[in-house]
């Protein structure tokens, strides 16, 4: 994995996942960070989310290369992968250094909401 870290006034170090909510395409995850702020992430035109177990989030990231997880989403939105394309796979990290949440998506606006 070759990550970079999402930009964040507040910062995502020792945040807590409250909820993510999908509504077509769109997905919504509000995550409450460590000074109890909560920060909305929405992701547009998603075509592919894995979940793997959500806890504390020491980071999120995008992913700089296309991993097997991207390179599945593209194959079951592509009858043939184009070399361009907007999709991007984004990448909740726990404290353990693994991911917990994956997002395939072709953008994401970050906003501390509260």
């Amino acid at each position: 994995m070759s990550l970079r870290s999402l930009s964040c006034d507040v910062g995502f170090a020792d945040a807590e996942f409250d909820q993510y909510v999908k509504v077509h395409s769109q997905l919504k995850v509000i995550i409450v960070a460590w000074n109890h702020m909560k920060i909305e992430l929405v992701f547009q035109d998603v075509i592919q989310l894995l979940d793997q177990g959500i806890g504390d989030i020491a980071d999120v990231c995008v992913e700089t290369t296309q991993t097997d997880l991207l390179a599945s989403a593209l194959n079951n939105m592509y009858e043939s992968v184009p070399t361009t394309h907007p999709y991007q796979e984004y990448v909740f990290i726990n404290n353990e250094d693994s991911c917990s949440l994956s997002i395939i998506a072709a953008s994401v606006v970050v906003k501390v909401i509260a």
